[in-house]
């Protein structure tokens, strides 16, 4: 698993982080609602094709509650195909589902997380001020940039708390990664009944420099990533020592998925030698993630003695 932010992944109100202070976001809607004299002001993010209603402010009970989710295609499409800064006048939604049918115009400024992708809308409901929209643009802007700035805070904070557990020679996870989040999905993973493995992998050639320890473990990490799946935990956890937390259905699984490895290393790596070692468990083993490791790191160890051992044979004199 490489990792990723999961800032654009999840709706903001289920993050509970303190980059974001949804009483202040709920201070500028209110204030723009009085200024623009509307019936509803709201803020959306939209997420997997759907709008969320993070705040709101309405005139009458129009059902668009924080929390409140929702689809409209057409909006959806006017805000993706929106460029620059300017106001947004969005056309009258077809969508017969979207509370947003309630009202005949609709001025939108659109929101934006720090790395440019879109966050969502500021929202404003039949103004009964649309002849002052251009004095009143100001205003807009400033709330847009007060919520845009809680957007990057959240944002750098959670690229920080990436690089705490990640490493940074092949962005998989480090040591300390690995040991926080595997123990979490195994446990997950029980829950569901889920079958699991851990597989040791050591590249045990000899690199000249530094240089060519880095690119030959950055192809090593490649490979093990395009052979497992997103649910799958990868990590280095030394020089030349990679682990995997795979999930599988069976011993016979991860017999497969070990000798897939092989064969892709046989292919990729030339002459490069890679000792594997692993462990299996059941959900109902009930073991910890530190004895599954230490039985995975002793079937490694036996595996390496032997390659080894079969590379100073060939390499020995023949008489």
């Amino acid at each position: 698993m490489l990792l990723q932010s999961t800032t654009r992944t999840s709706w903001l109100r289920e993050l509970d982080h303190p980059a974001i202070t949804l009483p202040r976001w709920q201070q500028q809607v209110d204030l723009l609602s009085d200024c623009y004299q509307a019936d509803a002001c709201l803020v959306l993010q939209y997420h997997q094709e759907q709008f969320q209603v993070i705040c709101s402010r309405q005139a009458s009970n129009f059902n668009l509650y924080a929390g409140t989710l929702f689809s409209d295609p057409q909006i959806a499409q006017q805000m993706q195909d929106h460029q620059g800064y300017e106001l947004l006048h969005l056309t009258h939604p077809i969508a017969s589902q979207s509370p947003l049918t309630q009202f005949s115009t609709l001025v939108s400024a659109p929101l934006y997380w720090a790395d440019g992708h879109l966050f969502g809308l500021f929202v404003i409901c039949n103004s009964s001020q649309s002849a002052q929209y251009d004095r009143l643009h100001p205003l807009l802007e400033t709330s847009k940039a007060l919520i845009q700035a809680e957007l990057k805070h959240l944002h750098l904070m959670q690229q920080i708390q990436m690089m705490s557990v990640q490493d940074e020679m092949t962005c998989m996870l480090n040591p300390y990664g690995f040991n926080l989040m595997a123990p979490r999905q195994l446990s997950l993973s029980r829950r569901f009944g889920s079958h699991a493995g851990i597989i040791l992998i050591e590249d045990l050639k000899q690199y000249p420099d530094k240089t060519s320890q880095t690119q030959g473990q950055r192809q090593l990490a490649r490979l093990i990533h395009h052979n497992m799946r997103d649910a799958d935990l990868c990590a280095r956890v030394e020089d030349g020592l990679f682990a995997v937390l795979a999930f599988v259905d069976s011993q016979a699984n991860l017999d497969a998925l070990i000798q897939r490895l092989r064969k892709h290393f046989a292919k990729e790596l030339l002459k490069r030698d890679i000792a594997i070692g692993d462990s299996f468990f059941a959900p109902q083993s009930h073991l910890a993630i530190e004895p599954m490791l230490e039985v995975a790191k002793q079937n490694l160890l036996a595996n390496k003695a032997t390659i080894l051992q079969n590379a100073a044979v060939q390499q020995s004199p023949q008489f």
